[in-house]
């Protein structure tokens, strides 16, 4: 049985209504090539997949990982078979390039070769599959931005080993946490040195790398920060090396062992499928290795495509989970008979009721709807934005301006989704233990290993703090240039003059909220801006998370007022019955807004005062001031 719910209506809405995707995307190269039909029936293949996925969630976790006396890592038995399946349905949808038409018939792919996915889509797909099972999900996970970083900033003869990455044969990995060295990557110490020709020889340990050593490929390519020639304690100074698991005999083509060793799998909370490893390079003899691009000295510039890919993955592995834990914990409030109507709490003769129908558990489920409904509107956003700028650079003589200011809407939202959404994520599961009860504390419901699994998200890809430090300090200069600022705020104010053209009354004070909001949020930078300028930096970051969370809410309730007007819009329509489902899925969205802009928006107003009272509310302690265990 699957552990997996998903409501393809749901995401229907999110791509054909709330986005319009087949007038603003499948009109347009390099998009053009598929219809909104054949879409759909994608939808149902990534569903059926998802499910299937579903079915190990729960035997993943029990069996986990373990490493041998001989360094091998043993993963999830039933991940062989999905990975065998995972590439040969899949591989050719996420945009396989290699393989010609005749291959890709071979493996009953000719229908899905050689096509473009637009980003809003792939969203979709994937937050089915990471929904379903994350720990699966990490293997292969980086290997489609490795592809991508390898064909913009790989020599030609790095080049080469693109055709492995983009059919699967091989996987990639991305290489950076050490021991002492976590958010702050100046701390890195691993080390090469040139030993001949384009070759270097690598030196040191990498810690927690997910899905670091597996056999369900040939080779693993391994994206490693480290040093050349310097020891300088600073991120400037970091280079990309491409460490091959095992090394390609140039003479015979044959592989052989490159000194990647697995030293240890650590024990953790969730993902257990996943085998988070820490490897040694260097210690067992020569681990061989090229300079991505033959240039030192900028790693971080080459690999931030790779890592703001995985922010974005981030906020799809927590839309996925976050969303099955909310429509197992509906599915369980349904069928789970509980007490009495408080009105009749006293009456022993009256029946009970499922809990669906009390009042504070009505609260819960509206509370993880409303965001789960955000969560995937806000990274909608961004995926909106990343496709609109790639319809725009495949068209000749697009307007320049045009495609800035889509890859810039791109890099703002894309550390708040990742940290508001971890955020988020970890709150939804945790209601949905709540609804559950003691059920739900148990694995008899996978919704406590929906909350295990979770919270790793605002750790890794870094550290939630350090998504809010780049928000504040790097995408919106301390508020000093607010470019980026008034980009967000045009394309909101533009979208809620358009919604409100046609909009129903009731929902003016919607509109007001939500304009009233974004001010908050201005007003927040600005408060942020003067703390700075007034040499106040350190007491003002106490408060960079909170106003991440605020643009989060801002931006959620955006995607929650579109999605109400919508819906409203299509319950006035003649051929929506009241009395049918789709009825009342109209009505939920209404009703999701009505939740949010009374109950959760609210917040944005509270954080902007305590923001307005930065200098007073800001507190620091000496660790003597704090508790100390005796």
């Amino acid at each position: 049985m699957t552990a997996y719910k998903v409501s393809l209506r749901e995401l229907r809405f999110f791509l054909w209504e709330l986005n319009d995707v087949e007038r603003r995307f499948l009109s347009a190269a390099p998009y053009s090539g598929r219809d909104r039909a054949y879409y759909d029936t994608l939808l149902e293949r990534a569903r059926d997949f998802a499910l299937e996925l579903g079915k190990s969630y729960r035997s993943s976790d029990i069996e986990g990982c373990t490493l041998g006396a001989n360094g091998e890592v043993a993963i999830p038995s039933d991940f062989h078979a999905l990975w065998t399946r995972f590439r040969a349905e899949w591989v050719a949808v996420f945009g396989n390039k290699r393989a010609d038409a005749a291959e890709q018939a071979s493996e009953g792919n000719a229908a899905h070769a050689n096509i473009d996915v637009p980003p809003i889509l792939t969203q979709v797909i994937l937050e089915m599959f990471m929904g379903a099972n994350p720990s699966f999900m990490t293997y292969g996970g980086f290997t489609r931005p490795a592809t991508k970083l390898l064909q913009m900033h790989g020599t030609p003869a790095q080049k080469r080993f693109v055709d492995r990455l983009s059919t699967y044969e091989w996987d990639a990995c991305f290489c950076a946490t050490e021991p002492q060295a976590g958010s702050d990557l100046t701390a890195v110490t691993t080390s090469a040195a040139p030993i001949g020709g384009d070759v270097y020889a690598v030196t040191g340990e990498k810690i927690y790398i997910s899905a670091g050593m597996h056999e369900l490929t040939g080779n693993t390519l391994y994206f490693v920060l480290a040093r050349v020639d310097t020891a300088t304690p600073d991120s400037f100074s970091l280079s990309c090396l491409l460490v091959p698991r095992f090394w390609e005999n140039e003479t015979t083509g044959e592989l052989e062992p490159n000194h990647v060793e697995c030293i240890g799998l650590p024990r953790k909370m969730g993902l257990k499928g996943c085998a988070n490893t820490h490897l040694v390079f260097g210690r067992s003899g020569v681990t061989r290795a090229y300079l991505l691009g033959n240039r030192k000295n900028v790693g971080l510039l080459q690999l931030v495509p790779l890592m703001n890919q995985a922010r974005m993955s981030t906020g799809m592995f927590g839309v996925g989970v976050a969303s099955s834990a909310y429509l197992h914990s509906v599915a369980y409030a349904r069928r789970r008979f509980q007490g009495r109507p408080i009105e009749a709490a006293s009456d022993t003769s009256a029946p009970r009721v499922r809990i669906i129908e009390h009042a504070d558990v009505q609260r819960m489920l509206l509370d993880m709807k409303v965001r789960v409904e955000g969560c995937r509107g806000l990274l909608g956003k961004l995926a909106s934005a990343a496709t609109q700028a790639a319809i725009l650079e495949a068209a000749p003589g697009s307007d320049t301006t045009a495609i800035e200011r889509n890859r810039k809407l791109q890099q703002l939202l894309t550390p708040i989704c990742k940290a508001f959404i971890s955020d988020q994520a970890w709150r939804i599961c945790e209601a949905a233990i709540q609804v559950h009860g003691g059920i739900g504390y148990t694995d008899a419901s996978p919704v406590e290993q929906n909350a295990r699994d979770v919270k790793i998200l605002s750790i890794w890809e870094g550290a939630n703090y350090i998504q809010a430090q780049d928000l504040v300090r790097d995408k919106l200069g301390f508020g000093r240039n607010s470019v980026l600022m008034r980009y967000f705020r045009e394309e909101l104010d533009a979208c809620l003059d358009r919604q409100a053209a046609s909009a129903h009354d009731s929902f003016d004070r919607w509109f007001v909220a939500l304009r009233a909001a974004a001010d908050a949020l201005e007003r927040g930078l600005e408060r942020i801006a003067q703390t700075v300028q007034g040499g106040e930096m350190r007491a003002s970051s106490q408060f960079y998370t909170r106003f991440l969370e605020m643009f989060g809410l801002v931006g959620s309730g955006w995607v929650l007022l579109e999605s109400a007007c919508i819906a409203d819009r299509r319950l006035r329509e003649d051929d929506v019955n009241s009395d049918l489902p789709e009825s009342a899925f109209y009505r939920g969205k209404i009703k999701s807004a009505a939740y949010f802009f009374e109950n959760v928006l609210p917040l944005v107003g509270h954080q902007a005062d305590v923001l307005d009272r930065m200098s007073s509310a800001a507190c620091m302690a000496t660790p003597e001031e704090l508790a100390e265990a005796e």
